[in-house]
């Protein structure tokens, strides 16, 4: 799921640096990156199917999160600007600074988890 969910914020911070490179584009249309709204419609569906197991020789309902596939969507929200470019560059300054944040967070996880396997294999050394 960490992986999944890293390639999802590398994509979104790539369609923020295009929204903020086409800040003078005339027309243009900020982009954003749809995930978080993919993961909760699957965890809901899949909750509603819960199996109860009671050996580990059972199938379980395991969900299927690595299927998820983040999705670039188009804001078509009225822009304040006449040639009807709507990109706010304070505002995806902002985004990207929080994706950065959530991305360096996964990263030090992955690192973290990484170690714990690397142990684990020398036998705790």
């Amino acid at each position: 799921m960490i992986p999944n969910t890293m390639d999802a914020l590398s994509l979104r911070q790539n369609v923020i640096s295009q929204n903020i490179a086409n800040y003078e584009t005339p027309g243009y249309k900020r982009k954003y990156v749809d995930f978080e709204n993919e993961l909760q419609k699957a965890l809901s569906e899949d909750s509603a199917l819960t199996l109860k197991v009671n050996r580990d020789q059972h199938i379980n309902n395991t969900l299927s999160l690595g299927k998820i596939q983040p999705n670039i969507q188009i804001d078509n929200s009225k822009s304040l600007r006449e040639d009807g470019n709507n990109v706010d560059p304070d505002m995806e300054l902002v985004r990207m600074t929080q994706n950065t944040l959530k991305y360096n967070t996964l990263s030090r996880l992955m690192t973290y988890a990484i170690q714990r396997y690397e142990t684990a294999i020398r036998g705790g050394k």
